[in-house]
């Protein structure tokens, strides 16, 4: 009975989730809207009589507001703390605008006309109002112009907006009932019977565009209760409140008139007949939100801060970090030293007949799995793997596959760099030989008659390891010109810095040609940087990025790497661009600009006049608002899907995995039927497993304007590979001869009351975020296993039953697969 009750769970969970993902899952990427507003930081704040103009983003200020003064603070630029006069009625950030005498002018006309003054942005734009532009036409209004003569106004606006609202002045009457369908009743196509209806008012003249617009809006409040078109009513309040909330009470304004449209249409999108929480997730983003408790945070906050820092929250290190707070772990975790894999390498080598040539991929993944569930310095290990989908080398690659032993000693290069400066992990990942043979820089020779030098290095670490395709403001949006974003580099830049890479070889006590090549290798050849061979540099004249080294005599290697690094590491780009992945891999797929502006200006300076200190950006990311806030969740902005990797690690250290062997030989989970879809150090490509800015296409994800990068190695075969494998796993243990094994002794007590087994699993598998209404069916699922009254052995059974239906309905869930 209890194997049927599983299956028919089990089959429950992969027809949900499937049909959950079918419409997100692909394996194109799709382009991405582009934010033009970029960020200016000057100094110091300008201070008028009735405005106060500051330097950076809104949500960088404490703003707080008493009878006798309103006090601005910049928490993370040289804005500092400011007493205003309380006649100050505006204040000015980079990004946005507070009104503050919104709440009093709206006051002044009758909530009903405030109401439908908000229509009208739903109605013609499908947007949430700008406090200022509210307040114009409140004042309009109040003057005696109509709720109808407005609206015409507005249509007039629309027209001057083509691009963003859809509407034109040819525009036939049937196109425009369309636009105001899908805005005011929520329902792109519209039927016939209504279309008709509607457009043959305009057409008779009995109506025009703007009085149409205000009758539809009354047509639409009368759905309210309706059991077929109820929604629609209640989605217009729902925009209305999300609307008011935005102008009124937050009185915000985008800086950017483009913006104040198509940010507007964002908040206004993420609106639903049930919910308003998405919306009001993005107007906190602008405002930015007081962190909640991180010196004492609850059990609950602690394993969510555990989830984005380690490869998963254990019984042990919530306590821990319950008890010192989250900044002292990380000062604590920093100070940890650090267990290299090439000596586990080095250990199996001396075991085995053949010594180094023995050594094969899974040697790397015993090492990586043993410290993965039993590593102390847990926030080395999360960073250096979210470091290793950035500057990507790959077993898949047929020449690095012949060196375990290096490419586990790349990965410690990644871990050890991981709290020093970027420009050490710059210069250390740029002479590691297994990124030499991924990228082919190592041997890559000087031009030569037809012969050029080889830009693959060139290429890949400028588009994916520093700066990016296009420049970009610090808070990761692009720089726009002329309408479009301007590229970091050309086909010359790259020409110029692949000569950089010329003369580049195998470490070995001399540069002979024969040891450039390949002959006389040192034992240690795979993990000793490589070393420069002046033969082979180039050294004509090298220029790029702005930046040309003179032709040398003699060629000097050393030199040219050295200032090709440095002008790399100080581009504008790369706080932003690396900052942004980084918050990407640890956090949240879609960190609002104001977050990503944050980090970068950590990366940018460390407040000791250090640029790329890395554990000043990874204080930033994991303690920044953003990431210490408790989330709502179901806000769709909020969070990331959890890569297979990390559910697995997830699971092996929330359950105490031990080992048969020691050894933990857990090998390569590629295959997404019978294994996860995701080895480490196995990406298909350069690109890593995923992209950073993939968007599922035709999807709600794509709706929203938020990307999911998890999501492009996420499809049908793989969800159901994945609920296999943890269904098989979870009960029988993982890896060769099932050597791995869940230690579940701690929770059998708990399997004769359900609730407490399921908040058990929830707080090490889900932080407590796991829904009433999951918690409820698991406990179900849980009590339909009975416990019989003897014999021992039978009892033991179904104990351990209970404990298995917990945790694979847990992570089985949709819920347990985003980490909010």
């Amino acid at each position: 009975m209890i194997a049927l009750h599983k299956f028919h769970l089990h089959h429950y969970f992969c027809v949900f989730f499937v049909a959950l993902l079918t419409a997100c899952s692909g394996q194109n990427d799709t382009a991405k809207s582009i934010s033009p507003a970029p960020l200016q930081y000057q100094a110091p704040p300008v201070i008028n009589t009735t405005s106060a103009n500051f330097n950076g983003p809104r949500s960088n200020y404490t703003v707080t507001i008493s009878p006798t003064e309103i006090n601005v603070i910049d928490n993370v630029g040289s804005d500092g703390n400011n007493h205003l006069a309380t006649s100050i009625q505006l204040l000015k950030f980079s990004d946005i605008s507070i009104n503050l005498s919104i709440t009093s002018k709206s006051s002044a006309i009758s909530s009903a006309d405030l109401t439908s003054l908000i229509e009208l942005y739903i109605a013609y734009f499908n947007r949430v109002p700008d406090a200022e532009g509210l307040a114009y036409w409140i004042d309009q209004f109040k003057a005696g112009m109509t709720l109808d003569q407005i609206g015409e106004s507005f249509y007039a606006a629309a027209i001057l907006y083509s691009t963003q609202t859809g509407y034109s002045a040819t525009m036939s009457n049937a196109d425009f009932v369309k636009i105001i369908y899908k805005n005011v009743l929520g329902r792109p196509t519209p039927d016939q019977e209504g279309l008709t209806y509607w457009s043959q008012r305009l057409d008779s003249g009995a109506a025009t565009r703007g009085t149409l617009v205000r009758t539809m809006l009354t047509s639409a409040h009368t759905f309210k209760g309706d059991a077929t078109y109820g929604w629609v009513a209640q989605l217009l309040d729902n925009k209305n409140v999300v609307g008011k909330d935005f102008a009124v009470n937050q009185g915000i304004s985008y800086i950017n008139p483009i913006d104040s449209i198509t940010k507007g249409m964002s908040i206004a999108a993420a609106v639903t007949a049930s919910d308003t929480t998405v919306a009001k997730g993005l107007i906190d983003a602008l405002i930015g939100l007081t962190v909640s408790n991180p010196t004492q945070p609850s059990p609950a906050q602690t394993a969510r801060f555990l989830q984005q820092s380690t490869f998963g929250p254990n019984s042990s290190d919530i306590t821990t970090v319950g008890n010192v707070g989250f900044k002292s772990w990380i000062d604590a975790q920093f100070s940890i030293g650090q267990t290299l894999h090439r000596n586990y390498m080095d250990t199996a080598a001396a075991t085995l007949p053949k010594g180094l040539s023995d050594l094969n991929q899974n040697h790397f993944f015993e090492s990586f799995w043993q410290q993965t569930v039993k590593g102390e310095d847990q926030l080395r290990q999360r960073v250096g793997f979210a470091l290793s989908q950035i500057m990507v080398t790959s077993f898949q690659d047929s020449g690095v596959a012949n060196y375990p032993r290096g490419v586990a000693s790349y990965y410690d290069t990644l871990n050890t760099h991981a709290f020093t400066n970027f420009r050490q992990l710059l210069e250390a990942v740029s002479l590691h030989p297994m990124m030499g043979i991924y990228l082919t820089s190592l041997k890559n020779q000087k031009e030569s008659g037809t012969r050029v030098p080889d830009e693959n290095y060139a290429r890949e670490v400028m588009q994916l390891f520093t700066i990016g395709l296009y420049k970009l403001n610090p808070d990761g949006s692009y720089v726009i010109e002329n309408g479009k974003p301007v590229e970091t580099y050309n086909n010359a830049d790259i020409t110029g810095l692949a000569k950089v890479f010329t003369g580049w070889s195998w470490a070995g006590p001399d540069k002979t040609s024969t040891r450039f090549y390949g002959g006389t290798p040192d034992p240690n050849r795979d993990w000793l940087a490589m070393q420069a061979y002046p033969t082979f540099h180039s050294s004509s004249i090298k220029s790029f990025l702005g930046v040309t080294i003179p032709a040398q005599s003699p060629a000097n290697p050393e030199a040219s790497m050295k200032i090709a690094l440095d002008t790399l590491f100080n581009h504008p780009n790369v706080g932003p661009f690396i900052g942004k992945q980084l918050i990407q891999r640890l956090v949240t797929s879609n960190p609002s600009p104001q977050y990503v502006a944050r980090v970068t200006a950590a990366f940018n300076n460390n407040g000791q006049g250090e640029r790329g200190d890395m554990k000043a950006v990874i204080r930033a990311i994991l303690l920044d608002v953003e990431a210490r806030n408790d989330p709502s969740l179901s806000n769709a902005g909020i969070g990331k899907l959890k890569e297979p990797v990390l559910r697995l690690a997830n699971w092996l250290r929330a359950f105490s995995a031990k080992s048969t062997s020691g050894f933990y030989r857990i090998t390569n989970l590629d295959d997404p039927l019978t294994g996860l879809a995701q080895t480490p150090m196995r990406s298909p490509s350069v690109f890593n497993f995923y992209r950073p800015g993939y968007v599922p296409p035709n999807s709600g994800i794509a709706d929203a304007q938020l990307v999911s990068p998890e999501m492009q190695i996420t499809a049908e075969t793989s969800v159901v590979g994945y609920l296999n494998f943890m269904r098989d796993i979870i009960a029988n243990g993982t890896g060769s001869s099932r050597d791995v094994k869940a230690d579940y002794s701690v929770f059998t007590p708990l399997a004769t009351t359900p609730d407490q087994l399921v908040d058990k699993v929830n707080l090490l598998l889900m932080a407590n975020q796991m829904s009433s209404n999951l918690r409820s069916q698991i406990i179900a699922a849980v009590n339909s296993i009975t416990i019989p009254a003897s014999p021992q052995t039978a009892i033991d059974t179904a104990k351990l039953n209970r404990v298995y239906m917990s945790v694979y309905l847990t992570m089985a869930s949709p819920e347990y697969l985003v980490q909010k």
